[in-house]
């Protein structure tokens, strides 16, 4: 064989593989699709809670007493506070609409009093309404809103997705608690957790901007308790909780971050300063308003492939001066 065969052998082989290597590295682009804009997206029932802070989404029936909904809507946003699926049965409470005035209502953590809340806000329903008279809420064709079904298959996929990504992040238990423990240099920043106890949970050596994944593996309750600390506080917009094979989650603390649990029923009566997605709820935990961002993917070769691209660099410098040689 000669060198040039040789040549044009090897060397589309080699850069062949490097792409692959840089494709199998980068995780794709995600959010949270059809539950984007809620900061409560159930696929079945509601009920028992008090305080849902930004939209709220139910598929099944929801019925609750003197809750609140929606005081912090982003200003611009006209679609409805409410959209339920089934029946809907809400005793007294309020339903909000989007500020009047050009506010930021992200600007801090709820609840906000530096402007005036507006009252005005709307639900829609596809079954029965037994709610209190003065509340804003019509029958409607749910499928106009969103797609429940739709949405459930998407997220689950996501769920599945994320929860088979390598992790590279470091994950300790000590010091009573779970410490997660970055490189400072992933845009998108991911640690497999083999416990269904979060309690004491910190986050440290994340880079600013990068999305956090939790992948939270096992069946079972999952259990948000003790506190938070380190850089969830700072990073609650990117930081994602997946419990992929949740049946309930308890939330006991106040919780920084969104939760993806497809198959859980959501209880507690802790806070939740992020969005979830969920199978149901059926207690008092709050709901805050802070939407989960997403991740952008930036395809970067990692530090195998360079050596990859390297070898195949020197590959042809071998070959060109055998050529100059001859």
């Amino acid at each position: 064989m000669t060198i040039s065969t040789l040549m044009h052998r090897i060397l589309p082989l080699v850069l062949g593989v490097a792409a692959v290597c840089s494709a199998q590295a980068a995780a794709p682009s995600f959010d949270l699709g059809l539950a984007s804009g809620y900061s409560g997206y159930f696929y079945g029932n509601a009920s028992n809670f008090t305080d849902v802070e930004g939209r709220l989404a139910v598929g099944g029936n929801l019925s609750a007493n003197g809750a609140s909904i929606g005081y912090r809507t982003p200003y611009g946003v006209t679609a409805p506070s409410v959209v339920v699926g089934g029946n809907v049965k809400l005793s007294s409470g309020d339903i909000y609409a989007a500020p009047l005035t050009n506010v930021n209502t992200n600007a801090s953590i709820g609840p906000i009093t530096e402007y005036t809340k507006n009252y005005n806000g709307y639900g829609v329903y596809g079954g029965n309404n037994t709610s209190s008279s003065y509340l804003n809420l019509s029958k409607a064709n749910i499928s106009s809103y969103t797609d429940f079904s739709a949405a459930k298959t998407q997220l689950t996929g996501l769920s599945n997705t994320l929860n088979s990504q390598a992790g590279n992040g470091t994950v300790n238990f000590a010091n009573g608690g779970i410490e997660l423990v970055g490189n400072n240099t992933a845009g998108l920043q991911v640690f497999n957790v083999n416990t269904r106890n979060l309690s004491n949970l910190t986050l440290s050596n994340v880079k600013d901007g990068a999305t956090v994944v939790i992948n939270v593996t096992g069946s079972g309750d999952v259990v948000f308790g003790g506190g938070q600390d380190g850089l969830l506080e700072k990073l609650r917009a990117n930081v994602l909780f997946n419990l992929n094979d949740a049946n309930v989650v308890k939330v006991n603390t106040f919780v920084w971050g969104s939760v993806l649990a497809n198959d859980a029923v959501l209880s507690g009566a802790g806070h939740l300063e992020g969005s979830i997605v969920a199978k149901s709820l059926i207690s008092a935990v709050e709901i805050g308003y802070e939407p989960f961002k997403g991740y952008v993917a930036t395809p970067v070769p990692e530090p195998e492939t360079y050596a990859m691209l390297l070898g195949g660099l020197a590959l042809m410098g071998v070959v060109a001066r055998r050529r100059r040689a001859a």
